[in-house]
Formats: C-alpha cells, structure tokens, sequence
C-alpha cells in the first residue's frame, strides 16, 4: 500500500511537490510497478511536466522519490515546458 514514512493524500494535481515534501505519498498505488513493467517490454517512458525549465530539478527530484514495495519508477527523459516561470504559472 503506502511505505511506512508516506501517507495518503488527496490526489489532486495542485501543490504535488509541496505536499510530497511533507510526506504525502501523491501516486496511485501500482504506478511504479506498472511503469517498470512498461520499460522491461521494451518500451521507452517519456515524462511530461508543464513546469518551467527553471524548475527542472523538482519534477526529477519527485520522480526519482517514487517507490513502492519494491519498485522505483524507471529512469527517463522529463519533458517541460520551454517558457519561464510566469509563462508556465499563466498557462
């Protein structure tokens, strides 16, 4: 279910970051099993963030965080948007 340091949030997608850093676990159940699974048939996993190229660290950082049982979410590119900070806020 939930590792013993995490635990469940609402899973909405506003304040993901802020509320992983205060311990919310913000995924669904089986998603780092699913994309291990994904990766070991073959396929490639491209993540997508609509966040700022300032915030690069961020996406990756939450990313890289996500483990469960025995799963971590695979390594991968992180796609972001190309704008600044208050375009990507605007849009």
């Amino acid at each position: 279910m939930y590792p013993s340091n995490l635990t469940p949030c609402n899973r909405s997608d506003d304040l993901v970051y802020v509320f992983a850093m205060i311990g919310c676990d913000r995924t669904h159940s089986g998603v780092a099993k699913l994309h291990v699974d994904i990766k070991r048939d073959g396929y490639e996993i491209m993540y997508l963030t609509s966040r700022a190229i300032e915030q690069t660290d961020s996406p990756r950082d939450y990313l890289n965080g996500i483990k469960q049982d025995d799963y971590q979410l695979p390594e991968s590119s992180v796609i972001m948007s190309p704008d600044r900070l208050l375009a990507s806020l605007h849009r």
